[in-house]
């Protein structure tokens, strides 16, 4: 497909992309249900499909769910209110990971060009180094918590290769994946054991945050000993040689 045609394409789509927004924006306001009770509704429906069926709908509505903006962190408690922790958990994970890849390539198919010919040259580099550690960048970000769609757009307009990004998401959202899916699963009937279930849900969390704090000390004292180097280096290259001033045969006197 020529360049001629894929503008008006990406035109196309983004136009569309604005326009299910809207539309799911007019229908819930119209709808009068409040967010926070989505995941109930949600559920109610869902039991009434099987558990096969519903664990399809929920996965295929998480992957597409970038499209309408809800809110990731609701569908997350969710699937352990509907489907109880163990379930939920899998299905969050495939349904997350979806979701975030789907976000990324459709930021970077439709926007990423654009921005990169507009980049100044100082974030030139930054968009450079970005790429060379986007593993590290990308999972700091998730652990972290970041806002998941937020993350998802704006990694896609970077240089960060996907396949850093697609790892560095898989093992960043797990701990929170976990501690919120737990968290739902609480809730749900039948579950035994709830004091473990929100004991492993706080636990999960912080180990999150831990693992994040961790790789930022890390990354600081890389940035500070990368940076020593280059100032040493870079003085030792303009530092002339002791024997530049001496006459050229001074070498062989007593």
């Amino acid at each position: 497909m020529s360049k001629r045609h894929i503008k008006p394409l990406k035109l196309f789509f983004s136009s569309l992309w604005l326009g299910l927004l809207l539309l799911a924006l007019t229908l819930w306001w119209r709808s009068g249900v409040a967010l926070t009770e989505t995941p109930i509704l949600l559920g109610n429906w869902l039991d009434n499909v099987g558990l096969f069926n519903a664990a399809l709908v929920y996965i295929v509505f998480y992957a597409v769910r970038p499209m309408v903006l809800f809110p990731a962190t609701l569908l997350t408690v969710a699937s352990g209110l509907i489907f109880g922790p163990w379930l939920g958990t899998l299905f969050t994970i495939i349904g997350e990971n979806a979701s975030a890849n789907f976000g990324f390539a459709l930021s970077r198919w439709l926007g990423r060009k654009a921005v990169a010919s507009r980049l100044s040259e100082p974030l030139s580099n930054w968009d450079a180094r970005l790429q060379e550690n986007g593993l590290v960048a990308v999972l700091s970000m998730r652990l972290i918590m970041l806002p998941f769609d937020a993350v998802n757009f704006a990694c896609g307009l970077t240089a960060v290769r996907h396949r850093d990004y697609a790892v560095g998401t898989f093992i960043g959202i797990l701990p929170s994946l976990i501690g919120f899916v737990l968290l739902g699963g609480v809730v749900a009937p039948g579950v035994q054991n709830r004091a473990l279930v929100v004991t492993l849900s706080s636990l999960f969390m912080l180990f999150g945050f831990g693992i994040a704090n961790t790789l930022k000390r890390r990354d600081m004292a890389r940035q500070v000993i990368n940076n020593a180097l280059e100032q040493t280096t870079a003085h030792g290259a303009k530092k002339p040689p002791e024997d530049a001033d001496e006459p050229a045969g001074s070498a062989g006197r007593v």
